[in-house]
């Protein structure tokens, strides 16, 4: 066998053992695994592994909370399927999976960071229609409607994000075998839109649903763990609430630090609730320190919004002026990327300028040549 042929098929494996890896939720492994897969695939100019082994280093490094390093990776992806130089390579249908997951994937980390207007995602998510036509993947386009679905949740049209929730869990269960998201996911964000659009009771059965699939892995036991503790929670059975919470945490902890911010947000949430300030407080705590280490503005900006309540409520004064401080300059630049003054009104303090850091001028940049490579 030729040494060229032997390093794609090592290649290859590497891809596939990342693959599978993420799955089982030991995302450092895979990430290693896929950034010795990218170098192999570099080494051999071969872009089907190249688009391949960058997508799967780019969804390690998603669930690692490394949304920047992600974005990058997912850029790329896009970048090699629009060069003439290599698009004409990817004749592939593992090639082609990558690139659409690199579509949806790609505004899925850019909704969490600061620099570019929610609004012009749409425009990313309209280009990634148009690609799945022209190659004949319509049946795809579940993961699009998903992120569609958030994009109209960030900017608060409610209506419209259950309706492309809904369409596109319709769509995943209709082509489960399609690349992209678990079923679990559809159905974890359609019942997170529905709680939140104050329709818990609606919820709950896509969350128990992600509990009744055996394929469900970790991350999917999770994340429908802690959608029913926000339902007990919203139901008053604290009891209930707490023991769903408290799963939600421990199945997170090996996971890392992105999926221990959702879990340790209700669990604060859940002892507050119950009177327990004490364990509020360290679940507010241990969340604000998490948060910090995945960075963006989401987290932190929700962290800081869960422990000033907690901490007014324990009569730290000092405390709440702190997270205060905090909350306003993450609300000030949120609100800039949706054109609202939502979350500054959620903190109590008015809206404020705040300029543009290095990082959004990349953003910024970095959305606009996408846009001109995928129109």
């Amino acid at each position: 066998m030729a040494d060229e042929e032997l390093g794609g098929r090592v290649a290859g494996m590497l891809v596939d053992q990342a693959y599978a890896a993420n799955w089982e939720g030991r995302y450092q492994e895979a990430l290693a695994a896929a950034a010795r897969a990218v170098e192999a695939a570099e080494q051999l100019d071969d872009p089907v592994l190249l688009v391949r082994a960058l997508n799967v280093e780019a969804t390690s490094l998603r669930l690692l909370g490394d949304l920047t390093g992600a974005l990058a990776r997912y850029t790329r992806v896009l970048g090699v399927s629009q060069d003439p130089g290599t698009s004409g390579r990817l004749d592939d249908l593992r090639a082609a999976s990558a690139v659409a997951e690199a579509h949806w994937a790609w505004v899925e980390c850019a909704r969490h960071m600061a620099g570019i207007p929610v609004r012009e995602l749409f425009g990313v998510l309209d280009a990634a229609e148009r690609w799945m036509a022209a190659t004949g993947h319509r049946d795809w386009r579940a993961g699009v409607l998903g992120q569609r679905a958030l994009v109209h949740e960030a900017l608060g049209e409610k209506d419209a994000a259950i309706a492309a929730a809904q369409e596109a869990l319709a769509l995943k269960s209709q082509h489960p075998d399609t690349p992209g998201y678990p079923l679990g996911t559809y159905r974890y964000w359609l019942g997170d839109l529905l709680r939140e659009a104050g329709r818990a009771a609606e919820a709950a059965p896509h969350y128990q649903a992600i509990l009744d699939d055996a394929s469900s892995g970790q991350w999917g036991r999770r994340i429908a763990h802690k959608g029913l503790a926000w339902c007990a929670l919203n139901a008053g059975d604290l009891a209930a609430a707490r023991r769903e919470a408290r799963t939600a945490v421990l199945l997170a902890e090996p996971l890392g630090d992105n999926a221990l911010c959702l879990s340790l947000e209700v669990l604060a949430a859940v002892c507050r609730a119950d009177g327990d300030l004490e364990g509020a407080w360290q679940a507010a705590t241990r969340f604000l320190e998490v948060a910090g280490r995945v960075g963006g503005l989401y987290r932190p900006y929700e962290a800081a919004l869960m422990a000033v309540d907690i901490a007014l409520d324990r009569g730290d004064l000092a405390a709440a002026e702190q997270l205060l401080a905090e909350i306003d300059d993450h609300a000030a630049a949120l609100d800039a990327g949706t054109g609202t003054t939502t979350r500054a009104k959620e903190g109590g303090r008015p809206s404020k300028p705040k300029s543009g850091s290095g990082r959004s001028t990349w953003l910024s940049a970095g959305l606009a040549a996408l846009l001109v490579a995928v129109g």
